[in-house]
Formats: structure tokens, sequence, C-alpha cells
């Protein structure tokens, strides 16, 4: 059991490698039953011929992994703007900035949407690193916020890191608001050596798929 998580989360995290890279929208990975890939499915705009992004792909996955991935494991489907805005309202890192003052934190967390639109988050408090996480995740989901509007109110849980396999890992429970409901998310990733950016990352883990349809559902 425990190895079957360690393995998902490493897929997970591998997804989430490849969700970064220029111009991909999303990211499915199909492994053997011992674990292994077997396929890599890519969805992109149009951008860029797709031969370029699968070898962003290739280049990605070796330098963060050291994993070389056969090329014709991965393929591309790529769609115009009309559908990937149909397809996904998702939200990706811009940046991270992290003033310490004394003993306290200022941490501001931008986020773009798929029209590159930016959204900035703020947080301060204690200066102390389990307050420094959830300083990010506050950042984070005040960043969320604002692209939601009045209509949804997103807040924050709890965040824990926790050791899976050999890896460490973190994991952020955060709740949905509408007028309708309440509803709790939980999204995890590899903690890696930038602490932070992993919190966004878990973060967007936890309520990227769910905003897509709550906007849809209000746009209709």
């Amino acid at each position: 059991m425990g190895e079957n998580l360690n393995r998902e989360e490493i897929i997970r995290h591998y997804e989430e490698i490849i969700k970064r890279i220029k111009d991909v929208v999303s990211a499915k990975i199909i492994t053997t039953p011992d674990g292994k890939i077997s396929e890599i499915h890519v969805l992109a705009n149009s951008n860029r011929n797709p031969k370029q992004i699968v070898r962003d792909i290739e280049s990605a996955l070796v330098a963060t992994f050291g994993s070389e991935i056969d090329h014709k494991k991965i393929s591309v489907a790529q769609l115009n703007k009309d559908e990937i805005l149909g397809i996904e309202s998702r939200l990706k890192v811009d940046s991270l900035n992290v003033k310490k003052n004394n003993y306290n934190y200022e941490v501001a967390v931008t986020l773009k949407d798929t029209e590159d639109r930016v959204y900035e988050g703020r947080a301060s408090g204690a200066g102390t690193f389990k307050c420094f996480l959830k300083l990010v995740a506050q950042a984070t989901i005040n960043a969320i916020q604002q692209y939601l509007g009045k209509d949804f109110i997103i807040s924050l849980e709890d965040i824990n890191t926790f050791r899976i396999g050999e890896k460490e890992a973190i994991a952020v429970l955060v709740s949905i608001m509408t007028d309708r409901s309440e509803e709790s998310f939980l999204g995890s990733t590899l903690l890696r050596d930038d602490k932070g950016e992993s919190v966004i990352v878990a973060v967007l883990n936890a309520v990227n798929r769910r905003i897509s349809f709550l906007i849809k559902e209000k746009n209709e």
C-alpha cells in the first residue's frame, strides 16, 4: 500500500513538472502494473510545434529526475484558445517573494491564469518554519480568491508535511464555499528544495480542477 502511494506521488510530481512547461495545458501519465511509465498524454495550445513540446518534456524529466523517456511514449494533442478555456480554467505559479524582517515573514504569491492575467495574494506572520508554510498557503489562497471573485469563498483548513517512502511531502486541506454548498479538497506534492513553491503547487493541486467546474457552473 505504502509503495503504491509513493509511486502515485512521484507520478503526480512528474505530471506537475510537465504542466509547467511552456504551452502545456494538462498532462496525464499512464503506468504499467509495476509502476513504469508507459504513456504520457499532453494537451497543449497551438503556439508551438508539438515536436518541440515533446523535446521540452524529455529535457525537463531528464534535468529534474534523471529519467530518460522514449519520445514515442509522449503524445501531444493541440487545442485552440477557445477549446483550452472551455476545458480548464487553470492557475499556474508565477512568482513567490519572501521578506523576513526581524521575527516576521512577509509573503507575496502571484498566479497566472490561461490568459496570462496575474493575481497576487499576500500574508504576513511569525517567522517560524511552520508559520512560513501556512503563510505561503494563505497568500496563494488570497490570490485564488482574487481570481474567483465574490461568488466563492476559499479558505485554508490545515497544512502538514509528512514522509512517504524515502521522500518528504506536503499536504494542504482547503475548503470552498458557495451559496449552495461547502466542500473540502486535499492537495499534495513532494517537497522540493524550494519549499515555498511546493506549498503553492499543493494548494493548486487541491483546487484547480474544482475551480474549473465552479466557474463553468456560474457561467451557465
